[in-house]
Formats: structure tokens, C-alpha cells, sequence
């Protein structure tokens, strides 16, 4: 009886932060991006750096220029590890600037992508236009369009 498996259990993690860095690498599955957000767990305390890997959707968003450093997110994943220390090359034990957590089959929700940052913000495209109401549509030059009207239908 005491010859148990430990298997992971289903804990979620679900963190709001800001993108400090996000980089494109390749590996031996292939490409992926790898990406660091810093939250604040405390008022005035000096945050946590939250990383994961993707190589799916959230790759392409950083490919097509939605994901700056900068911008909010919400973020939501599995807790892989949690360190406040590493060890050097030359073997000494060195506390992070940070608490650092590493998280597995991280992604961004519906909803969970935050405000960009201001200078990539005015990069984005944004449609522009004018609602023109039919009766000044021929003030202002443009065709009349009439709405098709279906016959009257018969009663048998």
C-alpha cells in the first residue's frame, strides 16, 4: 500500500500581468515563442514573472504584431515549477530579482487580451467611416439606395 504513484493533480493558475519579454526560438519540435509576464501579487511589492512556451495560436498573434512587449494579458496554464533562486555557472546558489513560476499548456482565454501599449497601439489598423442616413445620402452626392420591398402576399 505504500508503493503509490504520484500523479499531477488538475490545479489551474490564472494570472493578469504584463508582457516584459516575448521572443520567437526554435527547438527540436519546431518553432515556439517564449514569453514572460510580470504580475503583482502585493501592492508595492516587485512582482513575479509568470513564463510559458506556445507554438500555436498565440505565436501566430505574435507574429502578426498583437502580442508587444508591454501589452496586458490574462493568462491561464498549469504550474509546471516555482524557483527564488538559481544556481551560477560557477556553482553559487543566487536568489532571482523575482519569484519565478513556469507554467505548462499556458493560454490566453477569450476576453483575456488587455490594452496595448501606446506606441503599438497607433500602429494598428482601424477602419474609419461615416453612417450616412438615406435622406442625406442625396444631399451629399451619393446614390440612393432603396430598399427591395417583397409583394404583398395573397391570402387564399
Amino acid at each position: 500500500m505504500t508503493d503509490y504513484k504520484n500523479y499531477a493533480k488538475f490545479n489551474s493558475f490564472t494570472v493578469d500581468g504584463v508582457i516584459s519579454n516575448i521572443s520567437e526560438l526554435s527547438g527540436k519540435n519546431g518553432d515556439y515563442i517564449a514569453v514572460t509576464l510580470i504580475t503583482n501579487l502585493m501592492n508595492e511589492d516587485e512582482g513575479c514573472t509568470v513564463e510559458f512556451t506556445n507554438s500555436d495560436g498565440l505565436m501566430a498573434l505574435y507574429q502578426k504584431g498583437f502580442l508587444p512587449k508591454g501589452r496586458r494579458v490574462t493568462c491561464t496554464g498549469h504550474i509546471k515549477t516555482v524557483a527564488e533562486t538559481y544556481v551560477s555557472k560557477s556553482g553559487e546558489v543566487v536568489m532571482l530579482k523575482r519569484p519565478k513560476i513556469s507554467l505548462v499548456d499556458a493560454s490566453i482565454p477569450t476576453g483575456g487580451l488587455g490594452p496595448m501599449p501606446a506606441d503599438k497601439a497607433a500602429n494598428t489598423v482601424r477602419r474609419t467611416g461615416v453612417v450616412v442616413k438615406p435622406a442625406q445620402a442625396a444631399t451629399q452626392g451619393l446614390p440612393q439606395v432603396k430598399p427591395a420591398v417583397d409583394a404583398t402576399p395573397q391570402v387564399f
